[in-house]
């Protein structure tokens, strides 16, 4: 798939969330990440893209490899001469104060649990068909340089593991940001 697919498809992510300033501003507020609740959003914004016919098809929780490897969705972008894959993993951070701990983008970038990307760069690596992404929704918005700082740290902390980022913060308002991450 090509960047500017993804990409396309963030863009019409992106006028979901939107419209869910009140959602987010909540989840924000107390501290909380809801990732479940961004899979929803994620699902119901690709059923519509399939039956718009933007979608060739899509899945969710999808098998893959050895064992019960999953991947949170893959989807196909129709082309002239059938269709291209892509794998997605979807992330919720907090970006703020949660129990009295503040966290930021380079806090997750640099955890090597499942709290940051680490284990989910791996799984993906592990795919050899079809392009991968990660589509982080981080509540609130932390910034162009917490952001960048947080891509840098990432690769230079777990190379060869390597991500790029296809967005910017500056691109998003104060109350979220979703970044999405090429791996």
């Amino acid at each position: 798939m090509t960047d500017h697919a993804i990409l396309d498809l963030v863009s019409r992510f992106k006028a979901v969330l939107d419209s869910r300033e009140k959602h987010l501003n909540c989840f924000c507020k107390y501290g909380v990440q809801v990732e479940g609740w961004m899979k929803g959003e994620f699902l119901s914004l690709l059923d519509d893209e399939k039956a718009a016919g933007s979608l060739a098809n899509f899945d969710r929780e999808v098998s893959f490899g050895v064992g019960k490897r999953k991947v949170d969705f893959k989807v196909e972008v129709p082309t002239g001469s059938g269709a291209l894959t892509a794998w997605i993993e979807l992330k919720h951070w907090l970006i703020g104060y949660q129990k009295g701990y503040k966290y930021n983008a380079q806090f997750y970038f640099g955890d090597p649990s499942s709290v940051g990307i680490k284990p989910d760069v791996e799984k993906l690596n592990e795919i050899v068909e079809g392009n991968k992404f990660l589509l982080i929704l981080t509540t609130a918005n932390g910034g162009m340089d917490d952001w960048t700082d947080g891509v840098n740290r990432f690769n230079r902390k777990f190379s060869p593991l390597h991500i790029k980022s296809l967005t910017i913060p500056a691109d998003f308002p104060g109350f979220y940001y979703l970044g999405c991450l090429e791996v």
